[in-house]
């Protein structure tokens, strides 16, 4: 069976060695509406680049933390075009460096059109 354009709302995904997603299980819906869960591995499936954003210094020095909700739209070559922020963590500093590593993911074209990503911020690990 071939596969649709879906979207994808991330929920598990490891960002970065600092910066990692909440550990839940991702939900896929189909472009015809249906929905259905996928786990990190299958995910991943799609994913050609997912590059790291690291904590930034000044927000970790300053123990910033904070979570937040970002919206990936993604075009039929599978680049990721632009990202929302759904959710912000509180903090300028951590969503520009989500947004800004989140702009570099691309998946396998005509597969994706928008993924939604959850991060949690600590100073220590963020996931």
């Amino acid at each position: 069976m071939s596969m649709r354009l879906a979207t994808f709302i991330i929920v598990v995904w490891a960002f970065t060695s600092s910066c990692l997603i909440a550990a839940e299980k991702t939900t896929a819906v189909w472009s015809d509406g249906h929905t259905s869960a996928l786990s990190d591995e299958e995910l991943m499936r799609y994913a050609l680049a997912s590059p790291s954003a690291g904590y930034p210094e000044e927000a970790q020095k300053a123990k910033v933390t904070g979570s937040g909700l970002y919206e990936l739209q993604i075009n039929k070559a599978g680049t990721t075009t632009s990202v929302a922020i759904v959710k912000s963590s509180g903090s300028a500093v951590l969503d520009q460096a989500a947004r800004s590593a989140f702009l570099k993911w691309r998946f396998k074209p005509g597969v994706l059109s928008r993924v939604r990503v959850p991060v949690i911020w600590s100073v220590n690990r963020v996931r």
